[in-house]
């Protein structure tokens, strides 16, 4: 690899763990994923590479879903272990992405958040508005139920949570349920509702 322009280092499972060895990340990548292969997934772990000098394995016996697959290839299941971004990256998911926010990198493809959906076009990446779809008290009703616990919403409290996004609305309730577990709350009203966004927009601020 003399031709290789990037600089390794060590990632967070190395810190963790200085006795044993694991592959190094690339220290100018945006972001990077270290996994470890799940090979105890059908005794994937008694495989072994193609043998030398032939294109196939020569098992009789394949697996269903890690580890050979057919006599050419090999699926591999991955458990991610640590994800690493760089700060102002990770800063713009977690307070919201703006066109600067992203890298300076070539893309032919998409990133999507909760109300955008970015592309590159020319220099700056270029925010196209999502499909809106009205959520209804009656759907955020239905995510309450379903969690386990005793403590009960009032229509007048759900209403305040028709604007979060699908994806975070289960992440929503929990984070209101334990408000009101921590608190000795029973039933979450429109005044409790204010006091946990309340308490949200001061976390945010932080």
């Amino acid at each position: 690899m003399k031709d290789f322009r990037f600089h390794l280092e060590d990632g967070l499972r190395k810190a963790e763990d200085p006795e044993s060895t694991y592959p190094q990340v690339i220290t100018e990548a945006v972001q990077a994923v270290e996994c470890t292969w799940v090979d105890t997934l059908d005794n994937a772990q008694d495989d072994g590479p193609i043998p030398e000098g032939m294109d196939h394995y020569e098992l009789p016996k394949y697996h269903d879903f890690n580890g050979i697959t057919t006599p050419y290839g090999a699926h591999f299941v991955l458990k991610i272990d640590k994800i690493l971004m760089k700060e102002q990256y990770r800063n713009a998911i977690v307070n919201g992405v703006k066109s600067w926010d992203f890298p300076h990198l070539p893309v032919d493809y998409g990133y999507r958040d909760s109300k955008n959906f970015w592309y590159h076009k020319h220099r700056r990446l270029l925010p196209e508005l999502l499909p809106q779809r009205q959520t209804t008290v009656a759907s955020v009703r239905y995510a309450a139920d379903r969690l386990q616990t005793e403590v009960q919403f009032t229509d007048a409290a759900l209403a305040k949570l028709v604007k979060v996004p699908r994806v975070f609305l289960p992440t929503a309730l929990k984070g209101c349920v334990k408000w009101a577990e921590e608190n000795g709350v029973k039933v979450i009203d429109v005044k409790e509702m204010e006091i946990i966004n309340d308490k949200r927009s001061k976390e945010k601020g932080k």
